[in-house]
């Protein structure tokens, strides 16, 4: 059984602009085959070793969907660590993506030395909230000193979208260079994608948690209220004004970053990104939901005689490649001035939205 699929992006390049945006998703569901049958604690032994990207992510949301299914509840300070859990594996995602995997995406040279320091930093540091606090200075001063060249708190609140995107085309930094990359291709409103971030009322997480045990093919392409919509750092940081101006410039240079405010924002205790919550949906039958790295991350399940009847999975890469959603409403129509930037602009669209999973670009003559 393939595990891990692939997401294939194609388009067609004619008379200045990209159209017939195709976005096909084919990572098989594979959380009801792998833990139908099994008992709680030998799916959170197995689930890590499936889910290897933000492993941490999957056992944590899994651990409190069975919690909820079997009725039980954590403690506070059980909750605590796996809130920092959730923050520090999101944190040493977004620094791959910006140290390391988008540096080499944009034509640069990334920082794996650089990476790997903060890496060991974020994914230690839980143990305690001590730890955490001190792991979040140090990468802090090296936000500063390595990546903006730039006092935080100011570049934070106090730059506007044109003076991002004039720190950026300075290139100081590794990461302003790589910024200035996805911001370099031409102004393109796109129409927006409807966000989706942490469901803040019960009755939300517990709809999503019984449309993914009761329809796979809810799991596979999921909808919000009928529409498709996107979640992660660009829904999550929505409301910051340089985020908000950038997306009404151009969608993919808002969603880069946005991941870079992201980054600051939960070394400051101030983001969304971390966020944990689970629901009984009756007896015998749990859900679960966080904010990790990519988005909203829901796991559901139905127990039986102690067994797992039914275990569901709905992740942000099905949320964010949707066939009908943010991906072919930022691409299609879209306009390029030659064929290496229409698959510039494909790539540099496929990559803000950050797959799990492979990614395949192809482009054909209209």
């Amino acid at each position: 059984m393939n595990l891990e699929g692939r997401v294939r992006v194609s388009a067609r390049y004619g008379a200045g602009r990209l159209a017939h945006v195709s976005v096909v998703n084919d990572r098989p569901l594979v959380a009801n085959r792998l833990l139908a049958g099994r008992t709680p604690e030998e799916a959170l032994r197995l689930l890590p070793n499936v889910f290897s990207v933000c492993g941490r992510a999957q056992s944590i949301v899994a651990a409190a969907a069975l919690e909820a299914a079997a009725g039980q509840a954590a403690g506070r300070a059980v909750l605590d660590r796996r809130r920092r859990e959730l923050c520090g594996e999101t944190a040493a995602e977004h620094a791959f993506r910006l140290l390391l995997d988008w540096p080499t995406a944009t034509g640069g040279k990334g920082e794996p030395e650089l990476l790997s320091r903060l890496r060991s930093l974020l994914l230690s540091a839980p143990e305690s909230s001590a730890a955490w606090g001190a792991a979040r200075d140090a990468v802090i001063n090296v936000i500063e000193t390595r990546m903006l060249g730039h006092a935080l708190d100011p570049w934070l609140e106090q730059f506007s979208a044109t003076e991002w995107l004039q720190w950026a085309t300075a290139g100081g930094t590794g990461t302003a260079a790589m910024l200035s990359a996805f911001a370099s291709l031409p102004a393109w409103a796109s129409p927006e994608t409807r966000p989706l971030t942490q469901p803040t009322e019960p009755r939300f997480l517990e709809d999503l948690g019984r449309h993914a045990l009761t329809d796979p093919a809810f799991c596979a392409a999921p909808l919000l209220d009928g529409l498709p919509a996107e979640c992660g750092p660009l829904a999550r940081c929505q409301m910051h004004p340089a985020v908000r101006d950038l997306a009404w410039h151009d969608r993919i240079a808002a969603r880069a970053f946005a991941r870079l405010a992201e980054f600051a924002l939960l070394l400051r205790d101030d983001s969304p990104a971390g966020w944990l919550d689970s629901a009984s949906l009756g007896p015998g039958a749990g859900v679960a939901a966080a904010e990790m790295a990519r988005g909203v991350l829901v796991h559901a399940v139905a127990l039986e005689n102690g067994r797992i009847a039914r275990y569901a999975i709905v992740a942000p890469t099905e949320w964010n490649f949707h066939p009908a959603g943010a991906l072919p409403a930022e691409l299609e129509g879209r306009p390029v001035r030659s064929a290496d930037e229409a698959r510039r602009a494909m790539h540099y669209a496929a990559t803000t939205l950050d797959p799990c999973v492979a990614l395949e670009v192809e482009l054909a003559d209209a």
